[in-house]
C-alpha cells in the first residue's frame, strides 16, 4: 500500500513516478455509468468500427470536460511539497485532471487534447474539443456517424495518441516541451536520494519508463525503486538489492 512508503517518500530528495495501464481511465471509471447520454448508451454493445469510433468520441469528450478528480488523491498527498516528476504511458489525459502540478507531468503517448492527420501530411495538430462537439451534434441530429477530415489533404483525422495502430504516424509535437522538462529534471537526480515508484506498467511500451527506471535505479546508488503490477511486477537482477517488487493491482495499491 502507498501508505507503507510515505516515510521513504518524505525522506527522499526527489521522487520519480511512472503511471501505466493499470491506472488508465477505463479501469478507474465505468463509462457506462459515468456517461448517461442516451445516444452513447445506445452505442454500447454495438459492433463495428464506426460504433467503436463514436463511443470513443463520447468518452474523449467526457474526459476533456472533467473537472478535478480524486483518483490520485493519495498520490497527490504523498507528493505534496516534494520535488517530483510523473511520466505516464496512458493517453486518456485523466492525470491532468488531478491536483498534481501539470508542469511536472509528461504524457508521451498523448492525452486526447488534439486530432492529427492520419497520413500525416504534416505535423499540424487540431484542438479536439470543437471537433468532438461537431461529431456529437451531427450524430445526435442525423443519426449517422461521421469522421473529421484533414483540412489540408482530406484524409481522416485521428486522435493524437500513440497506440500500436498509430505509432508509425504519431505526431509527437504536443508532448516535446514537457519531455524536455522531464529530461532536464532527471539530470538533477544523480547522487540524490531518489524514490522511484512505478505503478501499473506492463510491457506495452517498456522503453518509455519501465526499462529506463531500472537503469536510473541501477546507476544511482541512493535510489530506492518500487514496482507495482498485478502480474508483471518482476524487477531486473541488477537492482534487486535496492528494488521492491509488489504483486498487486496498482488500483488497490493507490486507492486502498
Amino acid at each position: 500500500m502507498l501508505r507503507d512508503y510515505l516515510e521513504q517518500i518524505k525522506e527522499a530528495d526527489l521522487v520519480l513516478v511512472g503511471i501505466g495501464r493499470e491506472l488508465q481511465a477505463k479501469r478507474l471509471m465505468d463509462f457506462k455509468k459515468e456517461i448517461s447520454n442516451p445516444h452513447y448508451q445506445e452505442l454500447i454493445g454495438q459492433e463495428g468500427e464506426d460504433a467503436a469510433w463514436m463511443r470513443e468520441v463520447y468518452e474523449r469528450d467526457y474526459l476533456l470536460s472533467l473537472g478535478e478528480v480524486d483518483y490520485f488523491k493519495d498520490l497527490e498527498e504523498a507528493l505534496e511539497g516534494k520535488n517530483y516528476f510523473v511520466v505516464t504511458s496512458n493517453d486518456d489525459g485523466l492525470l491532468f485532471h488531478s491536483r498534481l502540478d501539470k508542469g511536472r507531468i509528461t504524457a508521451p503517448c498523448g492525452n486526447g487534447d488534439f486530432f492529427q492527420c492520419s497520413r500525416p501530411c504534416d505535423e499540424q495538430l487540431y484542438p479536439a474539443k470543437p471537433g468532438l462537439k461537431d461529431l456529437i451534434d451531427y450524430y445526435e441530429k442525423n443519426g449517422s456517424i461521421e469522421h473529421l477530415e484533414c483540412p489540408k489533404c482530406g484524409e481522416r483525422l485521428i486522435f493524437n495518441v500513440r497506440t500500436e495502430d498509430t505509432k508509425h504516424v504519431y505526431v509527437e509535437g504536443a508532448y516535446l516541451t514537457s519531455w524536455a522538462n522531464y529530461t532536464k529534471w532527471l539530470q538533477g537526480t544523480l547522487n540524490k536520494k531518489l524514490f522511484i515508484l512505478e505503478l501499473g506498467e506492463g510491457f506495452e511500451n517498456p522503453n518509455l519508463f519501465r526499462w529506463p527506471f531500472e537503469k536510473i535505479a541501477f546507476y544511482n546508488e541512493k535510489a530506492v525503486f518500487v514496482r507495482v503490477h498485478k502480474s508483471l511486477y518482476q524487477i531486473g537482477e541488477g537492482i534487486k538489492g535496492k528494488g521492491t517488487a509488489i504483486a498487486m493491482d496498482s488500483r488497490e495499491f493507490l486507492l486502498d
